[in-house]
């Protein structure tokens, strides 16, 4: 299948020239450092080495890394299955490099720990332009592998069986299976790809083992669960792997009236927040977590999936308590200010909502 995949969704004259301008930022004798967001998920994954693979490059010339390694089962596993390897990142060892890229993250997200950006390639909104040399971020599109796929095909490079399974799955995954924040283009990629791909390695990346112990942790929230003005707060407690929370706020989206889901979680010193809502309405869950939980932590995201990372001792400071029983109820003050509006001029949460026991 040719580069004319593309020809009616996108710009195939600014796809070449893009790839022009990376090709001569990049020397051949350049080291080159591909850094993901921590925890990398699989559209960050699978963008990396599609970069890699339209540089030329191997492994040991341009090796992937992260500050926080992937935790995610099902990451993980597509980790073993396609090989991709990744290293723990280091602010001192990474400026040794003579280029530094990253794929579906921005510069702003690493603070002090990169010493500059080189190459960016992302879908995020958000993105104040002019920070690196190279710079191709595309909001319009569902997922980075989108952007990466048209940057292979636009070159004629060849999409290996691997390479094409792990885009694949990036596109699928950031889409959640083509049905939020979708375009014609991340459609076109994906039809692109699906002959190319493994199905077999695809099964068994999507088939992550659950603990038995989540069991009793699903049964207690369950018994909890209440719909108030549409959204649906919960606190599971303390909990092993993050992606138990997304996949609590993605089942929790489901039920018939809910508009909006928050499902909270203690992993390790830190309170991880999975927001999702239907991406209609006014609702922005990805400016919603950044309002209420910027300042104390990491959070951002999309118009229908976001999250928000904050240190416990954080937490503790602004709201007084870590108790499990005083987090659910907070929150749900939280988020039902932010949904019903009762926010102040500057965009922040009106001071008397939010103070405990408010």
């Amino acid at each position: 299948m040719c580069a004319a995949i593309f020809s009616n969704s996108m710009d195939q004259a600014l796809t070449r020239q893009k790839i022009r301008e990376l090709r001569a930022l990049v020397g051949d004798g350049d080291r080159v450092a591909i850094v993901l967001q921590d925890d990398p998920d699989p559209d960050a994954m699978s963008s990396a080495i599609a970069l890699r693979t339209l540089l030329g490059r191997n492994k040991l010339t341009t090796p992937i890394f992260a500050f926080k390694p992937v935790t995610r089962p099902e990451n993980r596993t597509m980790m073993h299955l396609l090989e991709i390897e990744i290293a723990e990142a280091e602010t001192q060892a990474l400026g040794v490099y003579d280029k530094i890229a990253m794929v579906d993250v921005e510069p702003p997200y690493f603070g002090d720990k990169l010493p500059r950006a080189d190459i960016v390639i992302d879908h995020h909104p958000g993105y104040v332009a002019g920070i690196a040399p190279f710079e191709d971020v595309r909001v319009g599109y569902g997922a980075t592998a989108t952007i990466m796929t048209e940057y292979l095909i636009s070159a004629a490079e060849h999409i290996s069986e691997r390479l094409a399974t792990a885009l694949l799955y990036g596109i699928r995954s950031d889409t959640l299976a083509l049905s939020r924040r979708v375009t014609e283009v991340d459609i076109e990629a994906f039809t692109h790809l699906y002959p190319l791909a493994n199905y077999n390695l695809l099964r068994q990346i999507d088939r992550p083992e659950l603990p038995l112990s989540f069991a009793r942790i699903l049964s207690r929230a369950m018994g909890r669960m209440n719909l108030r003005d549409g959204i649906v707060v919960l606190h599971l407690g303390v909990v092993e792997r993050d992606d138990l929370i997304v996949q609590m706020a993605d089942f929790c989206l489901q039920f018939e009236g809910v508009k909006l889901v928050a499902i909270a979680g203690k992993l390790g010193r830190d309170l991880v927040i999975a927001v999702r809502n239907h991406g209609v309405g006014h609702s922005h869950s990805g400016e919603i977590v950044k309002r209420l939980f910027n300042e104390i932590g990491s959070a951002g995201g999309h118009r229908n999936m976001a999250k928000a990372v904050i240190p416990l001792s954080a937490w503790r400071q602004r709201e007084g308590t870590t108790r499990d029983n005083a987090i659910e109820p907070r929150l749900r003050e939280l988020f039902t200010a932010a949904i019903l509006g009762e926010e102040d001029r500057t965009g922040s949460i009106d001071q008397r909502s939010t103070k405990n026991g408010a």
